[in-house]
Formats: C-alpha cells, sequence, structure tokens
C-alpha cells in the first residue's frame, strides 16, 4: 500500500500550531563595559512573602491589608474590635509623625524582625526531659511575633496603648526592644542545646 507523499519542510505552520513567545523571556541591556543586565520591566521580582492570616481574616478597611487584620484581631479584647482597630491605626499615626515615613512597611518590617527561626520544645526520653531545638514554621513564626509584642505593650505601664504599641512596633523595626531580646533568647537557648537536636 503505498505512502502519502509527505509535506516540504518549508511549508508554513499553521497559526494555532504556532508557539506562543516564551513567557519567562526577559530582555537583556548590555552594558557599556559589556556586562549584561535585565530589563526592568515585566521581570517578576520573585514570589511575593506569604501572609499567614487564617480563614475568613478579610483585609483591615485603611490599608487592605490581611496582616494588619490578623493584628488587630489579636489585639481585641472581649470582642471590642472597633476600639482594638482604633488603637492600632493611632498607633500607626504615631509612628508616621515620629519617623515621617509610610507606617504599613514599618509595621511589617518589625513583624518580621520580631519573627523566631529556631526554638527549644521539652522532649521526655529516657526518664529525662530535654530542651530540643526545632525550626519553626512560617506560620507559627507570625503568631509568635504578634504574641510577643502583645505581651510586651501589655507589660509596660503608665502610657496609652496605643503608645505603647507605636514604641514597640518602632523598636521591633529598628531591632531593639523587648520582643526582638526575647527573639534573641530563644534562639541564644536554641543554640546553647543543639546537642540534642538529634532527639527531634
Amino acid at each position: 500500500m503505498p505512502f502519502p507523499p509527505r509535506k516540504p519542510r518549508d511549508e508554513a505552520v499553521p497559526p494555532q500550531l504556532e508557539q506562543a513567545p516564551d513567557a519567562g523571556a526577559v530582555e537583556t541591556i548590555v552594558n557599556e563595559d559589556g556586562s549584561i543586565t535585565l530589563a526592568e520591566s515585566g521581570v517578576p521580582k520573585g514570589p511575593a512573602p506569604q501572609r499567614w492570616t487564617g480563614i475568613g481574616v478579610k483585609p483591615d478597611a485603611r490599608y487592605g491589608s490581611l496582616l494588619v487584620s490578623k493584628f488587630i484581631n489579636c489585639l481585641m479584647y472581649d470582642g471590642k474590635k472597633s476600639l482594638a482597630e482604633g488603637v492600632f491605626y493611632s498607633a500607626m499615626t504615631q509612628i508616621a509623625d515620629k519617623l515621617k515615613v509610610d507606617p504599613l512597611p514599618v509595621f511589617e518590617q518589625g513583624i518580621e524582625n520580631a519573627k523566631p527561626l529556631v526554638e527549644v520544645r521539652s522532649k521526655r526520653i529516657g526518664g529525662a526531659n530535654y530542651q530540643v531545638p526545632v525550626e519553626v514554621n512560617r506560620k507559627r513564626q507570625q503568631t509568635l511575633a504578634i504574641r510577643w509584642i502583645l505581651e510586651a505593650i501589655r507589660g509596660r505601664k503608665g502610657r496609652p496603648i496605643a503608645e505603647k504599641l507605636a514604641q514597640e512596633l518602632i523598636d521591633c523595626y529598628n531591632k531593639t526592644g523587648t520582643t526582638v531580646q526575647k527573639r534573641e533568647n530563644t534562639h541564644r537557648m536554641a543554640e546553647a542545646n543543639k546537642a540534642f537536636s538529634h532527639f527531634a
């Protein structure tokens, strides 16, 4: 049975079979010294940092941030959310007045600086308790950072809560203060007990 004649190679490819241009292709720019840089426009900056909030948490009204909404929910006491929002937004206003910058990046960086990377957990092995250092997952990092900041501001006495919150967030942003000190103590304890890390 004879085979059908083969199509010539130079035949045009139908438009539906044409390959789309590579979406990941990046325009390169050759500098005067011969080095190559990538064009800025359209280049993805990498994955956005993950914000661990919770199911059903909606962005807040002023900044549209899930992290801010989560923080306000943790700050809230006895179901008085409007009071917690007032305290938080007042603290952000004070941060803007003191640092003369947008307060939202200060808040986010303060949370980042307060997140612990490792912690110790007690583990009973052979009748003895060992402090075993373990890595902290990202969701717990955020939870601990928020919890430590709230513990620090509730431990300070004699000033309005909004003023204490603003000062603690500025301290976290500058990597000083009670919260960052607690983070460093946690890291130091994990480092001191790293001999027991094989029990994890």
